[in-house]
């Protein structure tokens, strides 16, 4: 009997086993197979791109109101379901000379109400959660609104941290973290 005992013993260890294995291999499974949802967008004809998740809303073509402002890179005001919302221009925010009046808006998953503008919706990708770069804290050169990237079938784009412009804005420092350019501005 005593041998048998010990065989169901090493039976159930190795049943224990397979059972806790099963569990491991499901969830490396599922870190292979997770996906971030991105707006793949454009700001002065540069390719960037924009966590799908930090965005509540995207719009076209909505009507602006001018406010006086200090700060340039605040474009106006849009009224969106129900609220007045303030927009920002990504193009200024990034360190970018102004032009023209990007068409498409973002509003941010943001505790109050605020948007960011841009030039062009490219499109929505859904990509792997591996193809998220983010860079080191030693690695310099990206800008604070711009951490990371996000590999995409066309090349890598800088991913847009919204909750660090939203800081920056509702701080009254736009543009600090920017990356700098050459040329006027």
């Amino acid at each position: 009997m005593t041998t048998e005992l010990k065989g169901l013993a090493s039976k159930a260890a190795e049943l224990r086993a397979a059972f806790d294995e099963s569990f491991a291999a499901s969830e490396r499974e599922q870190g292979a197979l997770a996906q971030v949802d991105v707006l793949a967008i454009r700001v002065a004809d540069q390719r960037y791109a924009l966590r799908l998740s930090e965005v509540q809303a995207v719009h076209a073509d909505r009507t602006l109101v001018s406010v006086p402002a200090p700060a340039p890179e605040l474009l106006g005001l849009v009224g969106l379901r129900g609220l007045v919302v303030p927009i920002y221009d990504l193009r200024l925010l990034l360190g970018y000379p102004a032009g023209p009046a990007p068409r498409w808006l973002a509003l941010a998953q943001a505790t109050s109400a605020i948007g960011f503008a841009f030039d062009a919706l490219d499109a929505h990708l859904r990509v792997a959660a591996s193809d998220i770069v983010m860079p080191s804290l030693s690695e310099a050169g990206s800008s604070s609104f711009a951490p990371g990237s996000v590999v995409t079938a066309s090349g890598p784009r800088p991913l847009i941290h919204l909750p660090s412009l939203i800081e920056s804005v509702t701080r009254g420092k736009p543009g600090q973290g920017a990356p700098q350019r050459e040329g006027p501005r």
